[in-house]
């Protein structure tokens, strides 16, 4: 059976200039995740064409096709506010939205 990314990611040793990128990738799944939990009524077909492309300095940038995005726009204090808690502090400031 296989071990689940976001494990390996935790246990993953500390060093050099590793630690930004794994923070980049423990941010981009609880994102993905707390996209699910907060837009739940939108579908899981529509959910899998949102793409979480970044995240530096704050900012975790989200490409979706137009419709997607502006509805995402709308819900982004909320989405915000989920991926912080999973941290227990204020790691993502803002979100971007690309169209694509």
């Amino acid at each position: 059976m296989f071990t689940p990314i976001g494990t390996l990611i935790k246990n993953f040793p500390r060093r050099s200039k590793t630690p930004e990128a794994v923070l980049a990738l423990q941010v981009r799944q609880a994102a993905k995740e707390s996209l699910g939990e907060i837009c739940r009524d939108l579908g899981s077909d529509v959910l899998d064409s949102a793409k979480i492309k970044s995240f530096k300095n704050g900012i975790l940038v989200i490409q979706a096709p137009s419709l997607l995005c502006a509805e995402l726009q709308m819900r982004s204090e909320g989405l915000i506010r989920e991926i912080n808690r999973v941290f227990a502090k204020r790691l993502v400031t803002h979100l971007r939205f690309r169209v694509g």
